[in-house]
Parts: structure tokens; sequence; C-alpha cells
């Protein structure tokens, strides 16, 4: 991404010809970023996580409250990546393209959803069984 920025740039105020596709493929990239570096970063703990609540119960309101958020989080992510799925299916049967400088088929552009969710939720669950064994 930094590099075709890098060339952008170059192109535009050396050569006076910029290149129309580099922000669209900077978009697209961040979007496949995202979406599979999420389960990773919830793994690490690099997520923001509020622990007003849960700082004023004991260590058994604690780990409720980690097992509920991870069940939450396993349904949510869950829900996202079956959508996604089925969202991302259609547009590849469809073959509608995003009409910008580059066309693109949609389906290549939200195609990360569904797999990054799915590794979230699965990153979830093996943080609700982390947390039912009494890890931290």
């Amino acid at each position: 991404m930094a590099l075709s920025i890098g060339c952008e740039v170059i192109a535009r105020y050396f050569f006076r010809r910029p290149l129309m596709w580099t922000v669209e493929i900077s978009e697209y990239l961040q979007i496949y970023l995202a979406f599979f570096s999420a389960g990773w970063v919830l793994r690490k703990k690099g997520h923001v996580s509020l622990d007003i609540v849960a700082d004023r119960l004991g260590p058994g309101g604690k780990k409720l409250c980690r097992a509920i958020t991870d069940v939450l989080g396993i349904f949510v992510a869950g829900a996202l990546c079956i959508f996604s799925a089925i969202v991302t299916r259609e547009q590849f049967l469809l073959g509608i393209p995003v009409i910008r400088s580059l066309e693109i088929p949609k389906w290549l552009v939200i195609a990360p959803i569904s797999p990054g969710m799915f590794l979230v939720a699965a990153e979830f669950f093996v943080k609700l069984l982390d947390d039912l064994r009494g890890g931290e």
C-alpha cells in the first residue's frame, strides 16, 4: 500500500500523470488487512475493552462477564460470517462490478469479510474455552 501511494505521489508531482488506481487499491487492501487481522488482534488482546463493570465484580463475576462477552462475540462474528458469505456468493453469481477507475468485481472487494469473521468467531470460541477453564 505504501509503495503504491509513493508511486502515485511521484507520478502526480514529477510526471504530472497521476495513477488513477492507487487510492482505490489502497481502500480495498485496507478491507483485506482489517478483516484478516481481526482474529489475530483478538488473540493478542489488542481490541478495546471496557471493564468498568467487570472491575467492580469479584473473580466469579469477571469470569461470567468474560464468558458472556465470548458467547456474544461468537454469535455476532458467526452471523456476520454467514451473512457476508451469502452476499459475497450473490455478488459473485450476479457479476456486479464496482464502477470506479478499475472495474473490479464487487465480490472480490467483500470477499475477506466472511473468512475474517470466521477467524474472529473461532478465536472467541478458543477464548471462551480458556475463560471457562479459568485462564486469564
